[in-house]
């Protein structure tokens, strides 16, 4: 592919924006890295944005040189999600906190060539919250490992991409049998490959079943059960979200750092420190 310059502009939140930045400069990544203009600082462990008064993002490197063979906008707007996609699935797992990022526009120049896509639209918006994907020098050091299992596996990109998305209880299950798969096994086994504890797992394939807005259709479900005594789904997120990352250490090594969502107590375990 000839030489170029290929640079990815995204959108989101500022502190998402931030995030990546923090977790992807330069080198920390083969072919890819993050540039931002926006500014930040140490707040104890975590970060904070400071000004975001000049909010351009942009995702660069030799990774993005595929966006040019793209032939038309649509289909460069999609070639650059699944080039963005490692880098939100990992920053998913780092900060739980984190909304995937979006591409919205493209720019490209080489020797005697330049070009430009546009296939989204920017939102402004102010930070909000302590940004925790740069608390711990494990992220860093786990890092590669998990972006290169994630480009070379779409399951592991896209389970990152579930837990980041809205909650959806079939859209969870799918993917905890799409990892039991995975592993040559099935879902009621996670417990056995290490991958969950079984008693949120019990908790979760309960409320998965039975909740009023489940997978299953009101035929199916145990209307004796207390909508009140099922696992919720910030409790499933939280759930589905260590054996996703339970996954990857077991696929690439080491124990990447675990956070939590934000909230009040936790059912089922999953306030236990093992977890």
């Amino acid at each position: 592919m000839t030489a170029a310059i290929v640079k990815i502009h995204l959108d989101g939140h500022v502190d998402d924006l931030y995030a990546l930045s923090l977790l992807f400069p330069k080198d920390s990544c083969p072919d890819l890295h993050i540039v931002t203009q926006i500014t930040g600082a140490k707040d104890g462990l975590f970060d904070r944005v400071r000004n975001a008064d000049r909010r351009e993002t942009y995702v660069t490197g030799d990774g993005c040189l595929p966006l040019i063979e793209a032939r038309r906008p649509n289909e460069a707007g999609w070639v650059a999600l699944e080039i963005i996609a490692p880098l939100n699935g990992y920053a998913v797992l780092a900060d739980s906190n984190f909304n995937p990022v979006t591409p919205v526009a493209a720019t490209w120049e080489g020797d005697g060539f330049s070009g430009s896509a546009v296939f989204g639209s920017t939102i402004p918006n102010q930070p909000t919250r302590l940004i925790t994907a740069n608390r711990h020098k494990l992220l860093q050091q786990l890092l590669p490992s998990r972006i290169a299992f994630m480009s070379e596996n779409p399951l592991a990109a896209y389970a990152a991409a579930v837990i980041a998305g809205p909650p959806s209880w079939a859209a969870y299950y799918r993917l905890l049998e799409d990892i039991s798969g995975h592993r040559g096994t099935t879902l009621d086994k996670l417990p056995e490959a290490g991958l969950a504890k079984r008693k949120a797992l019990n908790g979760f394939k309960m409320a998965a079943n039975n909740r009023a807005f489940g997978r299953h259709g009101a035929s199916k479900r145990d209307t004796s059960l207390s909508q009140d005594a099922l696992m919720n789904l910030l409790e499933a997120r939280e759930f589905v979200r260590t054996v996703v990352t339970a996954w990857l250490d077991f696929e690439c090594g080491g124990r990447l750092p675990r956070d939590r969502v934000d909230g009040g107590s936790l059912r089922f375990g999953l306030d236990d420190p093992d977890n």
